[in-house]
């Protein structure tokens, strides 16, 4: 499906509200040069003992900085490259939410949304409990709607009908078969984005996937256009996940991701460069993809100032960043770590293609090492 255009006259956005923390960046902070990402980079790979460790840094107005080390596979000498593509698991949440998103901008849906009415004439049957969710609530992971469960990802994984159809009855069945749990406590649940994606269908009439690609992913004129896909990436890395400590390839097959009817939840891969220059629009004032009330209500947190979740973002506090929103993607074969800092208007990447408690400490590393850099002084 060809992608839509972004306009072509630039809107200047204010600044979000204080609690945002989009205060101009220090002149004495000292910038992520190539050298020293590079150096970074080889340096936690090799300590850690990964196959391959990619990053990025973006500073809004300025251009990425990517580095790479280490091997596509285990069992492969083939150097990662730049421009290769990295699974992004959950991190997919965040974009899934943008879409909805910009929807709402362009009148086919509405915030505050029940989840009764988003499938009203979809679903046979509807436990009434269901009107007091909200698209908020799923995006926030406040829904109560509880997990998808292994049967369920063992029953889609053969299932060859259209993951529109899978997507739907996933729903009725759960609007039908009982009410949701407790509404507004929070559970982190692939089901809310599963649910999300398949109300995203019924609106447009088109897959999630044709959706996404047609709304965010690919956009004419944007300049992060390049490298999106669904599932296990086709080239470059290869996912891994630790027998035995040995690692494993998963390979590029089917049994290399979630299945795809998770897709909304986090089944997409992308490029750093792409990833970073999508991401850098949820802080960019200029941006032309998302308008200043859409920013604020996507990075809020859900349902008031005390949560520390908005929608797709987790929200943290560094002592010298201020506030962040953070996100970690894994289908337990890859790990993705997405970070945005708008007091230095900053977004930053960290993937790797393995799995186990050493790459999550060598992407928990590798993460400091990058804030603490964004607030070091230079002479």
């Amino acid at each position: 499906m060809t992608g839509r255009t972004l306009p072509t006259t630039p809107r200047k956005f204010a600044a979000l509200a204080g609690a945002f923390c989009l205060s101009a960046s220090p002149a004495s902070a000292a910038p992520v040069t190539q050298a020293w990402l590079d150096e970074q980079v080889e340096q936690i790979h090799e300590e850690y003992g990964l196959i391959a460790l990619g990053a990025g840094v973006l500073e809004i107005g300025d251009e990425p900085i990517i580095a790479v080390a280490g091997t596509e596979s285990s069992n492969s000498d083939a150097p990662v490259t730049k421009d290769a593509t990295w699974h992004i698991g959950s991190n997919t949440k965040a974009l899934t939410a943008l879409l909805y998103a910009r929807l709402v901008e362009e009148e086919q849906a509405e915030w505050g949304a029940s989840v009764a009415s988003l499938f009203e004439g979809e679903a046979r049957s509807i436990d009434p409990a269901w009107t007091n969710v909200t698209i908020e609530d799923l995006f926030a992971h406040r829904s109560g709607a509880g997990q998808v469960g292994p049967v369920w990802l063992l029953s889609r994984a053969s299932d060859e009908s259209p993951l529109t159809e899978q997507r739907l009855e996933t729903v009725r069945a759960r609007l039908a078969e009982r009410p949701p749990g407790e509404i507004g406590a929070f559970e982190y649940s692939n089901l809310n984005y599963i649910i999300a994606g398949a109300a995203i269908e019924v609106i447009t009439g088109d897959s999630w996937e044709d959706a996404i690609r047609e709304q965010v992913f690919e956009i004419e004129g944007s300049d992060w256009a390049d490298g999106w896909g669904f599932g296990a990436p086709q080239s470059g890395p290869v996912g891994h996940n630790a027998v035995f400590s040995f690692k494993v390839s998963a390979g590029r097959g089917s049994g290399a991701d979630n299945p795809p009817a998770l897709g909304p939840a986090g089944t997409a891969h992308v490029t750093i460069e792409s990833h970073l220059r999508l991401l850098a629009t949820f802080i960019d004032e200029e941006s032309d993809l998302i308008a200043e009330s859409t920013r604020q209500k996507l990075l809020a947190p859900w349902p008031d100032e005390d949560a520390d979740y908005a929608m797709g973002w987790g929200i943290g506090s560094r002592d010298k960043l201020g506030r962040v929103y953070v996100h970690r993607g894994s289908n337990t074969m890859w790990l993705s770590h997405v970070e945005l800092v708008p007091q230095e208007d900053t977004v930053l990447i960290v993937n790797t293609n393995l799995y186990t408690d050493a790459s999550i400490e060598a992407v928990g590393a590798l993460v400091s090492a990058i804030e603490a850099r964004l607030t070091e002084d230079i002479e």
